[in-house]
């Protein structure tokens, strides 16, 4: 499957480039490494993710702390105290996953949804840079090669540097206007 995928990519561009269009590549990554607000919403993020993971193992040691009670006092109990016992480890196992799936799980646990809402107008700003460079330039297509697509790029079409000026005028600008 992902030879074809390869090969159909690899086709596309070939025809593509018959037709004499620019192509262009970006590495967002970098962009994010060099952008201040993306610095600091991935701080944010890394934050607010180890404060969840503190609590998940709050809630875990719990869960193992009322597994060994029951192991260690089964055989004192009565039937009904096992049954209460049971059904609160029961309980506290389900309230783990579900803390798990709504913080953790990806792309929708609400931790990788703070992320996105934090990186919303970077990500605007990115792509305002992106069309302004590709639009002065004469491209037609800009990757981004960030995302492991692409498997052979030539230096000379590396649009990073230009669309990351641009980023910081465009930045500049806005903060000028305020």
């Amino acid at each position: 499957m992902k030879k074809n995928i390869i090969v159909f990519i690899v086709l596309s561009l070939s025809f593509i480039l018959a037709d004499g269009q620019k192509i262009g590549y970006v590495d967002k990554q970098v962009l994010y490494e060099q952008n201040e607000d993306a610095r600091l919403a991935y701080a944010d993020f890394e934050k607010e993710g180890k404060r969840l993971q503190v609590e998940f193992e709050g809630k875990a040691m719990t869960l193992d702390s009322l597994m060994r009670e029951y192991q260690k006092f089964e055989l004192m109990w009565t039937d009904d105290m096992k049954s209460g016992k049971r059904q609160e480890i029961q309980d506290l196992q389900i309230e783990l996953e579900t803390f798990q799936t709504k913080y953790f799980s990806q792309p929708n646990g609400e931790i990788y949804i703070y992320l996105q809402q934090r990186l919303a107008p970077v990500d605007a700003l990115i792509q305002s840079a992106i069309e302004k460079v590709a639009a002065e330039k004469g491209y037609d297509y800009i990757l981004d090669v960030s995302q492991g697509i692409v498997v052979y790029k030539l230096d000379a079409y590396d649009l990073t540097q230009l669309v990351l000026s641009e980023v910081k005028r465009i930045s500049i600008n806005k903060e000028d206007e305020e």
